[in-house]
């Protein structure tokens, strides 16, 4: 699992494409509250309420999978680079965090005309710390190379036993 997370099969760290996916998400999710908030292409706006509550939940998903990704990272980072490795694993709980308490909050808001001012303004907050995660990632673990892997063999192969003849 580390090794996926690292990337190391596909030969580039995913973190940043996990926080950059994470980003546009929030960028979604922050439009959709403010054509709510502006009653936006329509009088009843109940549709970007729960349009709004599923980009929420994606995002914290996304960023959950950041964060465990930003974890095995901080692992395996060089001694020079681990206080940069510290703040983005930091960033990612903050907005990982944020992010599910807006989740959390616009659950009480779905039957709402729009969502709540705390639930848009924890998104918002999830939007900037996102947007500083993705950046510190890309930074940090877009360089990255990693040696070539040996091959593993699938199973060990043995000679096959003869049926004894008798």
């Amino acid at each position: 699992m580390k090794e996926f997370f690292q990337g190391r099969r596909f030969g580039f760290a995913p973190r940043a494409a996990f926080a950059y996916i994470a980003v546009g998400i929030g960028i979604a999710l922050t439009l959709s509250d403010v054509m709510a908030w502006f009653a936006w292409g329509g009088s009843d706006t109940n549709g970007y309420v729960v349009v709004a509550d599923w980009l929420a939940h994606a995002a914290t998903v996304v960023l959950a999978v950041a964060a465990l990704a930003a974890v095995a990272e901080y692992l395996d980072v060089p001694e020079d680079d681990r206080g940069i490795a510290r703040l983005d694993l930091i960033a990612a709980v903050i907005a990982f965090l944020l992010y599910g308490a807006s989740t959390f909050l616009r659950a009480f808001d779905v039957g709402a005309p729009a969502a709540g001012p705390a639930p848009f303004l924890l998104a918002i907050a999830g939007l900037l710390v996102t947007f500083v995660d993705a950046a510190v990632a890309a930074n940090l673990y877009s360089a990255r190379e990693w040696e070539e892997l040996e091959e593993e063999p699938m199973r060990e192969h043995r000679p096959r036993r003869r049926a004894a003849s008798r």
